[in-house]
């Protein structure tokens, strides 16, 4: 059985947008209040009356997955779409969604009382074997016995 590498990159893709959605929806952040005594904040608290500028990052980084996860979920769907525009959207999605989770981990110099969590460090690894793997599938060479 062999796999395309049209549907190769659409499924690593789609999964590893879904294992980031997952890792932000565990504990991300921690706020080091002398009043709340460390409340900790998952990825998709949107509006916890914090930093506008740590909910933008978040807010951004979510969107950017969705992108990858719609884009891929279309372009399985549509046979026109070939795997080159597919394996260079994706290696500028996931390089900007990356950009976005060091971004996310920057958080604590612009604000020091929130603390980023270790998912946001797995949230940048994914990003990176996202990249990776857009990349290998793309310049890999595919040959027939």
């Amino acid at each position: 059985m062999v796999i395309s590498k049209k549907k190769l990159l659409i499924i690593s893709s789609i999964t590893l947008a879904i294992f980031v959605f997952a890792l932000l929806g565990t504990p991300c952040y921690r706020y080091t209040s002398a009043i709340t005594g460390g409340t900790y904040y998952l990825g998709y608290d949107f509006g916890f009356g914090g930093n506008i500028i740590v909910e933008s990052f978040n807010t951004t980084l979510v969107s950017i997955l969705g992108i990858i996860a719609l884009f891929n979920l279309v372009s399985a769907f549509v046979p026109k779409i070939s795997e080159k525009t597919i394996a260079i959207t994706n290696i500028v999605s996931w390089s900007v969604a990356t950009i976005f989770s060091i971004c996310c981990l920057c958080v604590k110099y612009v604000n020091v009382s929130y603390n980023p969590t270790n998912s946001m460090i797995f949230v940048l690894l994914a990003g990176l074997v996202g990249i990776a793997s857009s990349i290998f599938i793309f310049v890999k060479n595919t040959t027939e016995d």
